[in-house]
């Protein structure tokens, strides 16, 4: 399918991923466990975490890079910690929504940042000049990216020959349609959390007699979905195709291909799984909101959580649906 790219620009002028810690990627214990699983470190104390350990355990012989280009950069949270950490010496995002891009740059400028310049452009179409780059850096990028055998070639083309590329991605399936095992292991995790932790996810249609037509209103209407709280097997749905369409199609648009792409492409592909194929799906937005540190319940309970999702991989019950990707082109 081809997306509607305009509906793409416009979700994401307005969505800043990196604003709060409430979410499976940013979650202090969660990214405290991906930070173990990814680089075998304990320390994720701050935000730039993983760009931090990056650099640490992969980049820092070549540091300072002359040039790094960051694709899908958001409101540019990545290309200040590389500021920074002082990764390069110059760096370029771009992004495809023009809000993001302009708060991007303000916020580059607040910090005095004179070495980040930035620019709009759909990597789906997007001409990248050849060997310009020493670094790319793609956080959360390629899962949105449609035409992975067009954009990903142009990635390594657009490399120093030595060159790296990064990538912190969702990889499990295309618009996270899980299996039917996966879907029922979701909701028996969503069973074991304590009832402050979860909230029913089932989505009722009041806006229309199909998912489609409640999503799109949704979309259009930025209206809220109302969740039921009656006691029963469900706790947990999965999300049809349909309410990516009409939210933001380009997320998960090819994701579970990264993999094998980059691996078409680049001589070189460093994969650390660090699982979330249940807990991604499973904790919402109560168990970030209502999640208490000092809770032992909660604490001994997520750490029961995470022993029950390695276990099911460790087994072969399910795959890990998120990983952190070093790439080289060859010398």
């Amino acid at each position: 399918m081809t997306y509607d790219t305009e509906l793409v620009k416009n979700h994401w002028s307005t969505v800043d991923c990196s604003a709060s810690e409430k979410n499976f990627y940013a979650f202090p214990p969660i990214r405290t466990r991906s930070c173990q699983l990814i680089f075998n470190e304990n320390d994720a104390t701050n935000p730039d975490w993983c760009e931090y350990w990056t650099a640490e355990k992969y980049l820092k012989a070549s540091m300072p890079f002359n040039k790094c280009l960051s694709i899908c950069c958001g409101f540019g949270e990545v290309e200040r910690n590389l500021a920074k950490l002082k990764v390069a010496k110059k760096i370029v995002g771009t992004d495809i929504a023009l809000g993001a891009i302009e708060e991007a740059r303000k916020r580059a400028e607040a910090n005095n940042f004179d070495n980040i310049k930035y620019y709009v452009a759909d990597l789906n179409n997007e001409k990248l000049k050849s060997h310009e780059y020493d670094l790319i850096w793609a956080n959360g990028a390629l899962h949105h990216i449609e035409d992975l055998d067009g954009v990903v070639p142009k990635l390594y083309a657009s490399l120093k020959n030595g060159g790296y590329l990064v990538s912190n991605e969702y990889v499990g399936p295309k618009y996270q349609q899980i299996g039917k095992r996966q879907q029922e292991l979701v909701n028996a995790v969503k069973h074991m959390l304590p009832p402050e932790l979860r909230k029913k996810v089932t989505y009722e249609r009041p806006y229309g007699n199909s998912f489609k037509a409640s999503a799109m209103r949704y979309a259009k209407r930025k209206l809220k979905w109302r969740w039921t709280n009656q006691a029963n097997e469900i706790l947990w749905e999965m999300p049809p195709v349909d309410y990516f369409v009409a939210s933001d199609p380009s997320e998960c648009v090819n994701s579970n291909n990264i993999i094998p792409t980059l691996k078409k492409y680049f001589d070189e592909v460093d994969v650390k799984y660090f699982n979330g194929s249940i807990l991604f799906y499973a904790l919402d937005s109560e168990f970030y909101k209502n999640f208490d540190a000092q809770n032992t319940k909660h604490t001994e309970t997520l750490q029961m959580l995470f022993d029950i999702e390695d276990t099911l991989v460790a087994a072969g019950e399910i795959s890990q649906d998120n990983a952190h990707i070093i790439c080289r082109k060859r010398m």
